[in-house]
């Protein structure tokens, strides 16, 4: 079989990506596509891609439908920069490609003029054959000019195929306000839902190092949660920290909080019991609350968080207790309102979340309170302190 093999960071997947794999199956050059988003790209500073789950469950979304096309998660691991010449290995080692299946790079024209500068390039020409589109825009002296220093330099032939004209740059998309048009319908629907490109860039307010540490946990993160609760614990991590700069609380310890504040709560229940009775050892917390305690504790033994601050912001992210600190009110927030949450009653809560911390927090509670009062119920004991507190102190 002839295999395309198509990577791309696909920050966002664009109808330049789609035209890229219908105009290869289409012109019987390959007879499936692989699309591999890229884990960590080798050549952009960490902070120019989006965190790569995103990246990955986008393109997945996009491709879902698409005949003769897969989407592989090969590069989905941290640690690793995400070689060409060492995916291509890797494809072969992880029997994702059949010993006797040819390998076709897919890229565009404009790769064969820094095709020199690619890590391993004669490496990479012994395991896969250049599979280039015909893209308008490079005058054709050109392009011939880089192909015959290609095919001498590695004694290689590269093949072309045509493609329909979709100019598409991602780096556009990102900043316009109007996108629908250039991105699937299913990316534009996500890229909404998780508001992936804010203006704002929440993530500019964290360290470097912070910032290095939410690339890895992201990574060892997509090994351990299902798709909604990995996504909405970015979310949770990016709008804390949104939070925590515009109510000047460390968005370092919002961030870490915000993305592990679910990190157990897809253990086995009896795993969640044992981690939260090393924390709390007078009763076992309800089913509907247990993650949190086994959070703070798992997330102190699973991924080496010491600090107090943010194990506590882990721990009370469900309830709240009576005297929150500002980290667990940031992190407690962000859960309820992050944008792929839906309910109802969230337009009144998030408009206090843009200028009022405490008010924000009361008017969560009440809303809760209000939802449980229609189902014959109470809120927790320590929500119903935590209000109570606030309301106490509100003029403070």
């Amino acid at each position: 079989m002839k295999v395309g093999i198509y990577g791309g960071a696909f920050d966002p997947f664009h109808k330049g990506h789609l035209s890229m794999i219908r105009g290869a199956i289409a012109s019987g050059a390959v007879d499936q596509v692989i699309v591999i988003p890229t884990g960590m790209p080798p050549f952009k500073p960490a902070r120019a891609a989006s965190l790569s789950p995103y990246r990955y469950y986008m393109t997945l979304d996009a491709l879902k439908d698409e005949p003769h096309c897969t989407v592989s998660d090969i590069e989905q691991v941290f640690g690793e920069p995400s070689y060409t010449v060492r995916t291509l290995d890797l494809l072969r080692e992880k029997k994702i490609v059949h010993a006797k299946d040819k390998l076709y790079l897919m890229c565009g024209t404009d790769i064969l003029f820094d095709f020199d500068s690619w890590y391993e390039p004669k490496s990479i020409l012994e395991k896969a054959t250049l599979l280039v589109a015909k893209r308008p825009g490079i005058p054709d002296d050109q392009v011939k000019e880089a192909v015959s220093h290609i095919e001498s330099t590695f004694s290689t032939k590269i093949h072309f195929f045509d493609i329909k004209g979709v100019e598409v740059a991602s780096s556009e998309i990102r900043i316009e306000e109007n996108y629908e048009d250039d991105v699937p319908e299913s990316v534009a629907k996500f890229i909404r839902r998780h508001d992936l490109y804010a203006h704002d860039a929440p993530l500019s307010g964290v360290s470097d190092a912070m910032y290095a540490k939410l690339i890895e946990l992201s990574f060892r993160l997509f090994d351990e949660l299902s798709e909604k609760r990995l996504l909405h614990s970015m979310n949770t991590a990016i709008v804390a920290t949104r939070y925590a700069v515009r109510f000047g609380v460390n968005p370092d310890q919002c961030a870490i909080a915000g993305l592990l504040h679910d990190c157990a709560k897809e253990l086995p229940l009896e795993t969640q019991i044992a981690l939260s009775a090393k924390i709390i050892t007078e009763y076992i917390p309800g089913k509907e609350i247990l993650h949190s305690p086994a959070g703070a504790q798992y997330a102190h033994e699973h991924f080496g968080v010491e600090d107090k601050v943010v194990l506590d912001a882990i721990q009370y992210h469900t309830v709240g207790r009576e005297i929150m600190t500002p980290v667990e009110k940031v992190v407690y927030l962000a859960d309820k309102l992050e944008p792929s949450r839906d309910y109802d009653d969230l337009s009144t809560i998030r408009s206090y979340a843009e200028k009022d911390l405490n008010a924000a927090l009361i008017e969560c509670y009440c809303a809760i309170k209000e939802s449980f009062a229609r189902k014959g119920k109470c809120i927790h004991e320590d929500t119903q302190k935590s209000l109570a507190y606030l309301l106490a102190n509100r003029s403070q």
